[in-house]
């Protein structure tokens, strides 16, 4: 009897540990596919009290090319400093990367991530020495394209894997150790075969009024089923007091932006709520991050981690809308890429 029950809280044990597997937040390619492919874990870690952000980014491109026949074909990792200004990115065979399809598990020479925790060590040209050693705690995660997310539908998909998490951990940046615990942070996941004609990105969980609410919002002009196909737009989720909103152009929601780099303007509504979103930073506040496409063409990225956003969001009462609430937060990531 005992050895039944053993088996048995074994076999459930196996059974819940395998079903807290985010299917999304895993490698995503097709180990016989042969065809242009991009992939990257993204993590972001903000430091309100000083006011510092950095991001680390975890990738490969043509994972199949051993031979390196297209000319984007890498592995990389890349680690940047927004109060420095810098970005390092150092790239690697893809022979020296490898993914899990059973876990989040990145090792790119050495350098690892996952869930739970990413590292790593890279060296600049002066021979100045980055490294990261940092914990995530999960809060929250955004399905941003909802029943759509992993069918490949459109050529580049954007997951919000951690949408709010916090950070414990060591980062040492330009001779500099910053050492924080429970630091707002973010985690995110990118892959495809294309690069889209442009997207954005706002994100925040370091809201003044209320520091459990987080706001995730992506999307651009991506192909679809690798077609031309004239239709963009984004994708807002927003969780506020214990409530989930979203808003995804594939269930129909009445979703507006107006975007020109330096000001953002978003307005979401479905038949029972609505939030506004306006975000800005000024030009010298954003860095320039190149990524390169598989074909080897560089796609210029636009970013900052400490923008400023507002939010707001209404309820319908009858036919009309009431602000039932303002978030306001100096510590939003906001980018631009094309």
């Amino acid at each position: 009897m005992k050895i039944i029950l053993f088996i048995l809280f074994y076999l459930l044990t196996v059974a819940t540990a395998h079903s807290e597997v985010d299917p999304f937040n895993i490698y995503q390619w097709t180990q016989n596919r042969n065809g242009p492919w991009f992939e990257w874990w993204y993590y972001k870690v903000v430091l309100p009290e000083t006011g510092e952000s950095f991001f680390f980014v975890y990738g490969v491109v043509n994972p199949w090319d051993n031979k390196k026949t297209m000319l984007g074909t890498r592995s990389y990792v890349s680690v940047g400093d927004f109060s420095a200004k810098t970005m390092l990115e150092t790239k690697f065979p893809v022979s020296e990367f490898s993914a899990s399809y059973d876990q989040t598990l990145v090792t790119v020479a050495g350098n690892t991530a996952t869930d739970q925790n990413f590292a790593g060590e890279l060296v600049d040209t002066n021979g100045d020495i980055s490294n990261w050693d940092v914990s995530i705690q999960k809060e929250w995660s955004y399905n941003s394209t909802g029943w759509a997310t992993g069918k490949g539908i459109t050529n580049i998909e954007w997951y919000p894997a951690q949408a709010s998490a916090k950070c414990s951990g060591t980062i040492v940046s330009h001779n500099k150790l910053h050492q924080f615990t429970d630091a707002p942070c973010y985690q995110d996941r990118n892959w495809g075969n294309a690069f889209p004609l442009w997207w954005t990105w706002i994100v925040s969980n370091q809201f003044k009024e209320n520091s459990e609410s987080v706001l995730a919002v992506g999307g651009g002009r991506p192909k679809y089923l690798n077609t031309k196909f004239p239709l963009e737009g984004v994708t807002v989720g927003l969780r506020h007091k214990g409530k989930e909103y979203h808003f995804r152009p594939n269930d129909f929601d009445h979703i507006t932006q107006k975007i020109n780099f330096g000001t953002w303007e978003i307005s979401a509504e479905n038949n029972f709520n609505k939030v506004t979103v306006s975000a800005s930073a000024p030009k010298e506040q954003f860095m320039d991050l190149p990524f390169v496409t598989p074909e080897g063409k560089v796609f210029h990225d636009f970013e900052t981690l400490t923008g400023h956003v507002e939010v707001k969001i209404y309820d319908r009462h009858l036919f009309k809308w009431k602000l039932v609430d303002t978030l306001t937060s100096e510590f939003a990531g906001i980018e631009y890429g094309e």
